[in-house]
């Protein structure tokens, strides 16, 4: 794999990251702020509308943003323009069909779906959250477009810009109904339209892209791929292919979508009622739930949206060598993928068991989910590498073996569900979901492995990121032990707060300064960093710590 290649790799999937970052900030403040303007009634109905937009948006976009990603990449890296922009026009025909037809579809049906989520008021949350139903399937497909063609900013870019627009929204339309006495049915009603606009301002956002980079980017790519190893083959397409291809690709996809929200929806069916069978009040199980759900689970899935991020920037990268069947450099792309994940999410699993009492404490302003959180910091580096290892394997065109593996874990995270919680309460259910994606993960691994070959070694991949993280976790122990022994403390959630940032901020540093004396990161990789990137380069070449 050439530097070029390995720093347009590594700089979409830190973009791609940072995006993720910015918007998963957002969300939380956002939720925070919403229940103190509408209060839990209004919550609760902005929260009966929200899983049913959300489970429609995954079937209605069918996973047919990450197909048209594959193909793009495949037939760019071929030179054939032509079957890629057929690829994309047939796919933004559909969905914008099907998305129009589940809009239609959600509001005409908010009276059943309210009914059934128990408040008839949630109808109104329900039929303004209904239209972003018809916006966003045609985005994401044009952010596959672009992802295909390896260029990540325009997604990060419209990613940020629909999710600040939606909390912007959120927040202030809330505000101005309440404040003019409509309500709290019209208050949440308010709060779902936030999709809808957040996804026009990122729809717009790739529009301006689409016109104005979409020829830089096919004529660029174009004489890029235009290489001894490639011949051009202009193979005409029938719209009729087109759409197998899409489907044969975006179905599995879509179901492996579907597996994700259902492993939290086994929580959501068995937790609460087998606490309820071991004698815990109604009250005291609801509270447990929301100790693991509405705290442990949400600080798992940071780390997990940075490793979506790098399998969005992985995929078409490995689709696109494998295209050309070149098999080195596929195996080089997977490895790098593969070392980009396990850099992020290693050091964040042991930063969650180290400082996850202080953070829960500075976060939620006690230490009652601590427990849960330092169990589910494993899980965090199983679902990272689970998440890279797929995107590894559909971009081979293995799109059914990450279904089967998510499949696999979420049965034995029921079994063990209820084999754990009434032994263990909500930590159970936190050591069934890290063993859940543990299996996932290590079914993942070995069909990679048989497809690729021993070139993919895991030992290789993780010895050096785990000496780093080794070292960084006695760094950051040290000073959250030592940290009462300063007598600074002031409040417990100030305290908590101070030696949560005080220990993260040495773990990165130590971290960063690890991997390099290893040499578990190069300069290219280095500079491949947005803004810091060159400026850490010129810093270790001075230390003489890198070459």
């Amino acid at each position: 794999m050439s530097s070029t290649s390995s720093k347009t790799f590594l700089r979409g999937a830190l973009v791609l990251a940072i995006a993720a970052m910015i918007s998963k900030m957002l969300g939380s403040v956002y939720t925070v702020l919403l229940q103190n303007v509408i209060g839990d009634s209004g919550m609760g109905l902005y929260q009966m509308a929200y899983p049913i937009y959300a489970t429609l948006l995954v079937i209605s976009t069918a996973g047919f943003p990450v197909a048209v990603s594959k193909y793009v990449s495949e037939y760019t890296a071929l030179g054939d323009v032509a079957s890629a922009k057929k690829i994309y026009h047939v796919s933004f025909a559909l969905l914008s069909v099907v998305g129009f037809l589940c809009a239609v579809s959600l509001y005409l049906s908010a009276g059943f779906f309210a009914r059934i989520s128990g408040d008839p008021k949630a109808i109104y949350a329900i039929q303004a959250i209904a239209p972003a139903l018809f916006v966003v399937p045609a985005m994401s497909t044009m952010r596959g477009y672009f992802q295909g063609w390896q260029m990540m900013n325009p997604t990060a870019v419209s990613q940020v810009v629909e999710q600040f627009v939606r909390v912007a929204t959120i927040l202030i339309g809330a505000y101005v109904v309440l404040h003019f006495g409509f309500g709290d049915a019209f208050a949440a009603a308010a709060a779902a339209f936030g999709a809808v606009s957040g996804g026009i301002a990122g729809f717009l956002v790739m529009a301006y892209y689409f016109w104005r980079y979409r020829k830089k980017a096919e004529d660029g790519g174009s004489k890029r791929f235009q290489t001894k190893q490639v011949t051009k083959v202009h193979v005409p397409l029938s719209t009729v292919q087109i759409l197998k291809r899409l489907l044969y690709y975006a179905i599995p996809v879509s179901l492996g979508a579907l597996v994700i929200p259902l492993t939290s929806n086994v929580d959501a069916l068995t937790v609460t009622n087998l606490l309820k069978q071991e004698g815990l009040s109604q009250l005291a199980a609801t509270r447990d739930f929301g100790l693991l759900a509405g705290r442990a689970f949400k600080l798992m899935m940071l780390p997990a949206a940075l490793a979506g991020s790098i399998g969005t920037a992985l995929m078409p990268s490995v689709s696109q060598a494998n295209a050309l069947r070149q098999e080195q450099d596929t195996s080089t792309r997977i490895l790098l993928g593969m070392r980009v994940a396990i850099l992020f999410s290693l050091p964040a699993a042991v930063g969650l068991f180290i400082l996850g009492k202080p953070i829960d404490i500075a976060l939620f302003q006690n230490s009652a989910g601590y427990h849960s959180i330092e169990i589910l910091g494993a899980a965090t580096f199983f679902s990272s590498v689970q998440i890279a290892l797929a995107a590894s394997l559909q971009g081979l065109g293995a799109v059914y073996i990450p279904l089967r593996s998510l499949l696999v874990g979420t049965i034995l995270k029921v079994a063990l569900n209820f084999l754990l919680v009434p032994h263990f309460g909500i930590d159970g259910a936190a050591i069934a979901t890290t063993v859940s994606y543990t299996v996932a993960a290590a079914m993942n691994f070995m069909s990679l492995r048989r497809l690729v070959g021993p070139s993919i070694s895991m030992t290789k991949m993780l010895w050096k990121p785990a000496f780093a993280t080794f070292v960084m976790g006695a760094f950051t122990f040290a000073v959250y032990r030592q940290w009462d022994h300063l007598g600074l403390s002031v409040d417990p959630r100030i305290d908590a707060f101070l030696v949560t940032a005080v220990g993260v901020s040495v773990g990165i540093v130590v971290y960063v300064f690890m991997l390099v004396v290893a040499g578990s990161v190069t300069a290219t990789e280095l500079s491949a960093m947005p803004k810091v990137g060159v400026p850490l380069v010129r810093f270790f070449r001075r230390m003489g710590m890198i070459a």
